[in-house]
């Protein structure tokens, strides 16, 4: 929790990837970071195969339709001199496909705030964070807010 900015940040995260992007030409150790400036909005920060020194940054806005459906709406800021625009929508396309079939598979369908609701593991730390910081301002599931 970054309680000057009213954020949940998970930093420090590594792990190896096959095709970091769709500028890298192999395998790389990809250094990551998760931003929550909001409820429905999340920013990924990461490593950029063809700049190492500098951070690719991926962002997604979820807009809540229902208790169960949303629209999510991904931007992307990517150092990339060589792949075509439609190229590099088609990649990233591709990793949010992978993730969104988790996301629509997910049960329960509402993501519950309760912790004992569910089992959580260490590997889940920065859900936690996630969760404590939406029912710390009224939520009750994932992002439906209760009227006050």
């Amino acid at each position: 929790m970054r309680e000057d900015v009213d954020e949940v940040w998970a930093t420090k995260i590594s792990f190896y990837q096959p095709q970091a992007a769709k500028s890298a030409e192999g395998g790389i150790d990809t250094d990551y970071q998760y931003r929550v400036p909001a409820p429905t909005c999340a920013v990924l920060y990461k490593t950029c195969p063809p700049r190492p020194s500098e951070m690719d940054v991926i962002g997604i806005f979820v807009q809540p339709l229902t208790e169960e459906l949303c629209d999510a709406w991904p931007w992307m800021a990517l150092f990339d001199d060589e792949s075509s625009m439609a190229d590099m929508i088609q990649f990233q396309q591709m990793i949010f496909l992978q993730d969104r079939s988790i996301l629509e598979n997910q049960l329960p369908r509402k993501l519950p705030l309760d912790p004992g609701l569910e089992i959580p593991t260490r590997a889940d730390m920065t859900s936690i964070a996630y969760r404590r910081w939406l029912k710390k301002r009224g939520f009750t599931y994932g992002a439906q807010l209760v009227a006050a």
